[in-house]
């Protein structure tokens, strides 16, 4: 991909480490959002960081508005399935290194994650690459349908789609049932709409922000509650199961 703009925002404080981060991949299709914060998900981003399963180490280099960079899986490396990556057309070398039996069968598939910024994709639709290639690659999109699957699909209409609301007095167990019944039904693809599931994806370097959060805490929830109020705006128009997890 390639990271067009880094959006302008007003509402970060100035302690805000990263205000523009944009997160690059692999997962597995079970995996969350959250690239590179669980086992079976790979991710390079722009702070010069690669993690998995939340854990953190450097790898290349810082990449921001305008770089492009290449995520590289190579499943022709022996016993072992190596992903590596390329910032503007130079490879940085090997990343991760995942044992094929440890997959299982189960096929990688890309992932982004972005903060405040704008992306551009190229699976092989472009007619020029952004950047050539190394020698033994090809895009996806070149690839024999024989070889591609496809990922999880949403409902086909809204009449198929499920909403759970929880009711229950404060610190009842809500959010526990929530998470607990989404993991055991996969399948059914659970977003979780509550400010508990918001924080919990405003980690800083795999960490929740609970935890180095100098700012006001009061002001940190009010902003989780807009983003809340947002989300279930833009929830109303798309085909997906939720569970909403809000008193």
């Amino acid at each position: 991909p390639q990271v067009l703009e880094e959006i302008s925002v007003t509402h970060l404080p100035s302690s805000e480490p990263d205000p523009h981060v944009v997160r690059v991949g692999w997962s597995l299709d079970s995996c969350s959002t959250q690239l590179g914060e669980e086992p079976f998900s790979y991710g390079y981003g722009g702070t010069g960081r690669k993690s998995t399963d939340a854990k953190f180490q450097s790898y290349g280099e810082t990449f921001g508005e305008s770089d492009v960079i290449a995520c590289l899986a190579d499943f022709e490396a022996g016993a072992e399935v190596e992903l590596s990556f390329q910032k503007n057309g130079r490879w940085l070398g090997v990343a991760f290194r995942v044992p094929r039996a440890a997959l299982a069968g189960r096929p990688l598939f890309p992932h982004v994650l972005v903060k405040n910024c704008a992306v551009e994709f190229n699976f092989g639709q472009r007619p020029e690459p952004f950047w050539p290639l190394p020698a033994g690659f090809t895009f996806i999109q070149h690839l024999p349908l024989g070889q591609r699957l496809r990922g999880t699909q949403g409902p086909k209409s809204k009449a198929e789609c499920e909403i759970l609301m929880m009711v229950g007095l404060p610190a009842a167990g809500k959010t526990t049932w929530a998470v607990k019944h989404a993991a055991a039904n996969p399948g059914k693809r659970y977003n979780i709409l509550g400010t508990n599931a918001i924080m919990d994806k405003m980690r800083v370097m795999g960490l929740r922000r609970q935890r180095n959060y100098a700012g006001r805490w009061d002001v940190l929830i009010q902003q989780a509650t807009q983003c809340l109020n947002r989300l279930i705006q833009i929830a109303a128009r798309k085909r997906r199961n939720y569970i909403l997890d809000q008193v």
